[in-house]
């Protein structure tokens, strides 16, 4: 249900919320402040409303990575459904908070930077297809299962159909006591 903590939790796995009680533990190593930037090396993380900082589409891909360069951020265009939108070309700039492209244009720039990291083995993806058109809502669902091969993806979603599509099995990843505080 919307309230349940489904955003919370993912937050909580990504080291981006601290924890109030227990801990985290993915693969059997515990998440702190000493391990948080090499676990958080592991992951990508999709949300709902992903962050689009003033630049070109390229660097919002990139993220400094020296891994996607100008031909993977190209590929990861693609792979995301973006080769085909007009400011959404590599060389295409951006306002701060993602004006110039439409939400669901902004969701697929963060499928693209999941994309464009092969490290990432972890995929942490909150909302992907919420205030999306069935159509693109398809295209991003489509786009991150195929992503999600050979990974370990955890959606939190209210989207039947993206639900019924996601499996319950893969690499087990371990959540040891994880309670959030009391709202």
């Amino acid at each position: 249900a919307s309230g349940a903590g489904k955003s919370t939790l993912l937050a909580l796995i990504a080291g981006l919320v601290p924890v109030q009680d227990g801990g985290i533990s993915i693969d059997s190593v515990q998440l702190s402040a000493t391990t948080a930037s090499a676990l958080r090396g592991r992951m990508a993380w999709i949300s709902q409303k992903p962050h689009i900082f003033a630049g070109t589409v390229q660097s919002n891909v990139a993220l400094g990575r020296a891994c996607a360069n100008a031909p993977a951020v190209a590929s990861a265009l693609r792979f995301a459904a973006l080769s085909e939108v007009a400011q959404a070309h590599p060389g295409a700039g951006l306002g701060e908070g993602g004006i110039g492209l439409s939400g669901g244009e902004a969701v697929r720039v963060a499928l693209a930077r999941a994309a464009v990291y092969p490290a990432a083995d972890l995929l942490l993806v909150d909302e992907p297809t919420a205030h999306l058109d069935r159509a693109t809502a398809a295209q991003v669902a489509d786009a991150l299962l195929r992503l999600a091969d050979g990974r370990t993806l955890i959606v939190a979603t209210h989207d039947p159909v993206l639900a019924a599509c996601v499996g319950r099995t893969g690499r087990v990843i371990r959540l040891a006591a994880v309670r959030e505080a009391a709202a």
